[in-house]
């Protein structure tokens, strides 16, 4: 079940974050981060359940009434293999189309070609290149999707 996240997710949401993301290679949500964005009207932040238990979410986050920064996206390794991560990428997706968005922008690890790919796939281009961005110091491909001119 697909929904939007609420205050009563923060631990589970917590601990999907600290079993996906190794901290030596990516910038982790901290609790206190999840708790501050869960607070603001900005943050889409939707959960994807299997018997109340969440196995993956997405983050956006509006950066202003045209552009939506697509964060995060996580789904746990036993359930990679299903649609949920694409239900969750399409839960932000198509809330910028029935918004009437102009643009999602999203970061990819520059190493990360397969992901590159399915992005390109999806529509979205490669906009620039951030040297050094993530913590081991490779460089993140910012992709960016059009909706509208």
């Amino acid at each position: 079940m697909l929904r939007f996240a609420t205050k009563n997710d923060i631990e589970q949401l917590v601990d999907l974050e600290n079993e996906m993301f190794n901290d030596s290679i990516y910038f982790k949500l901290s609790k206190k981060e999840f708790i501050k964005m869960l607070n603001k009207k900005s943050t889409l932040l939707f959960v994807y359940l299997e018997n109340e238990i969440i196995v993956g979410y997405s983050l956006g986050i509006i950066i202003n009434k045209e552009n939506i920064w697509f964060n995060s996206l996580a789904v746990k390794k036993e359930w990679q293999n299903t649609t949920i991560a694409k239900e969750l990428f399409n839960s932000i997706e198509n809330y910028a189309e029935e918004k009437y968005f102009r643009t999602i922008i999203l970061e990819i690890r520059e190493d990360n070609k397969a992901l590159l790919r399915r992005y390109k796939g999806f529509k979205y281009c490669v906009w620039k290149v951030i040297k050094n961005y993530y913590p081991d110091n490779c460089s993140a491909i910012r992709m960016i999707k059009k909706y509208k001119e």
